[in-house]
């Protein structure tokens, strides 16, 4: 069975700030059947952030194809 990465970016306006932001979702596609994904974000304790999870984030959007458009709607 393949497994693709994919990706799905959008846009949403951020109720803290009102401001327009861009969001992106990862999925699994195994054979017919999509399989959201999220980078986990892992706070450091003496830091109060995760000086990696935008790496991460980053080569999983590298490595993602766009999730398709069937029909008018995407994919699923």
């Amino acid at each position: 069975m393949l497994v693709k990465l994919l990706k799905k970016e959008s846009t949403y306006i951020d109720k803290k700030d009102g401001q327009e932001k861009r969001a992106t979702r990862f999925y699994l596609e195994c054979g017919t059947t999509l399989v959201p994904i999220e980078p986990m974000y892992f706070e450091n304790a003496e830091l109060g952030r995760d000086p990696q999870y935008a790496a991460r984030k980053a080569v999983m959007k590298a490595f993602a194809e766009d999730l398709p458009v069937k029909d008018g709607n995407v994919h699923g």
